[in-house]
């Protein structure tokens, strides 16, 4: 159902009564409107009237300000205002929502935009940059801090001098919303008095440097419209482009016959430019925001915390030396009491060439396809094993015995005899993804990364060793078999 019209709501929000207008169909995309300094929700209802039948607007007095409650504490920091709009969107569901924030408003726009990119579809900034001229600062600053207490009339008069841009009429229909009676005929702002006064004692703003801004403004990940007024003392051209060119997808529009309150100077030519920024997001002819390149603190970090990090290259290289290893170590025993069971059985040494074939056989007898894809099922498991360990106690397989497992292995060649050179031929190629060198400074490194992970890997090899045995005793019979 849309709403002609406003309705004025309140939210409470961390212990403070936010207040708020609401206008149009709820159902249709949201914008949340965040005003300037000094005045509250009512600045956009020009805009608001235009978009009713389109949108669904929500204009929030923030905090101190129009119809909101006073931080009885004098907290007006930058976090402040977003942690307040951070409880407003969770109070009201909102979410993936439009939002535009002028001068004051849009430094809370942005930090928050820039906190929370998920929750905002795309920003529009009301006369604000980075930085902000200063002679523009000084004159908003004398205006709010002028006579406490006037009759209305006054105060209207008072406004109109300090833009021209507007009707009497308008400046008199804005001030109804800027205004509260005091009880005695005269009338006071609405915002927290305490901003009238230089030893306040409040705290405002964020403290960030104007470096500090331009970074925060180039870190926004979302799509932005940046809208300059044409006559604006505040933001000024070169910093409005220089915004453009830096954000990562900008778009900048100067309005015509408008000051600072850009909505109310020239409300028809900057619903234009923001229909035709929306219009042009919903079709996807927004440019996507390009990727900053990460600070160089940035990349300090990232590769520290890389570093500190085990790799999981070295848990699998760890793993597949260990079954490897494990492999060998089976091998190795199996020869031995094969061997010395054959010795025991033969009546007479044989030839020195009859131990060379027969030590040829015995390595080629010997699945090594079969016992290298068990060591990459072995090196899987480890895998899933590595994951689990890293959060463990390090050190407790500071060694995992992968030197004695070569040595171990190794000695199989010793004992198919010196001379039998192809032996040892084809038993080191079935073990040529084992360096020794390498797999020890591998290893250990893994070792005392990934800490219990080296000793599951231990015992998973361990447990395979029966197994890699068996199939080494069974590759024998088999070939004894077809021999006979």
């Amino acid at each position: 159902m849309v709403t002609t019209g406003y309705v004025e709501r309140e939210a409470a929000v961390g212990g403070l009564k936010l207040h708020y207008q609401e206008w149009g169909n709820p159902s249709a995309p949201t914008i949340v409107m965040l005003h300037g300094f000094g005045v509250s929700g009512h600045m956009f209802d020009e805009f608001a009237e235009r978009m009713q039948d389109r949108f669904h607007l929500i204009a929030l007095d923030q905090r101190g300000h129009g119809d909101s409650d006073w931080s009885e504490e004098g907290d007006y920091s930058r976090d402040a205002f977003v942690s307040d709009l951070e409880g407003f969107c969770q109070a009201l569901g909102l979410d993936r929502f439009i939002l535009i924030g002028h001068s004051m408003g849009g430094l809370n726009s942005v930090a928050f935009t820039a906190q929370h990119p998920g929750r905002v579809r795309a920003l529009v900034l009301v006369d604000v940059g980075p930085e902000a001229a200063r002679d523009g600062v000084d004159n908003i600053i004398r205006f709010t801090r002028g006579p406490d207490e006037l009759d209305f009339d006054e105060f209207v008069e008072m406004a109109h001098r300090f833009n021209q841009r507007r009707t009497i009429e308008n400046i008199r229909e804005r001030m109804r919303h800027r205004l509260k009676p005091t009880g005695d005929g005269k009338w006071t702002w609405k915002f927290d008095r305490r901003f009238r006064q230089a030893d306040s004692g409040l705290t405002i703003g964020s403290g960030l440097s104007n470096d500090e801004m331009w970074h925060l403004y180039r870190s926004v990940a979302v799509p932005v419209l940046l809208v300059r007024g044409s006559e604006s003392d505040v933001l000024s051209q070169d910093v409005a482009e220089r915004a453009a060119r830096e954000m990562r997808s900008a778009r900048l529009v100067v309005v015509p016959g408008a000051g600072h309150s850009v909505p109310g100077d020239n409300p028809d030519d900057f619903t234009a430019a923001v229909v035709e920024f929306i219009e042009d997001l919903m079709v996807g002819r927004v440019a996507a925001p390009v990727q900053e390149a990460p600070s160089l603190d940035e990349l300090v970090e990232t590769r520290l915390s890389r570093r500190r990090r085990p790799s999981f290259m070295l848990l699998v290289l760890a793993g597949l030396g260990a079954a490897l290893a494990a492999g060998g170590v089976a091998y190795a025993l199996n020869r031995r009491s094969h061997n010395r069971k054959r010795e025991a059985e033969r009546p007479m040494p044989a030839s020195p060439s009859s131990r060379r074939r027969r030590g040829a056989d015995a390595v080629r007898n010997v699945d090594i396809e079969q016992a290298r894809r068990r060591a990459l099922d072995l090196s899987r498991e480890l895998a899933g094993a590595g994951r689990k360990g890293i959060a463990q106690a390090r050190g407790v397989a500071h060694d995992v015995e992968v030197e004695r497992a070569r040595e171990a292995a190794l000695d199989v060649l010793h004992a198919l005899g010196e001379r039998a050179r192809s032996a040892e031929g084809a038993a080191a190629g079935a073990l040529q993804r084992v360096d020794r060198e390498k797999l020890k400074r591998r290893s250990r490194g893994a070792a005392r990364r990934s800490g219990t992970a080296g000793w599951t890997a231990l015992q998973l090899a361990l447990a395979a060793a029966p197994r890699l045995a068996s199939l080494a005793s069974r590759s024998r019979a088999n070939s004894r078999g077809s021999r006979r």
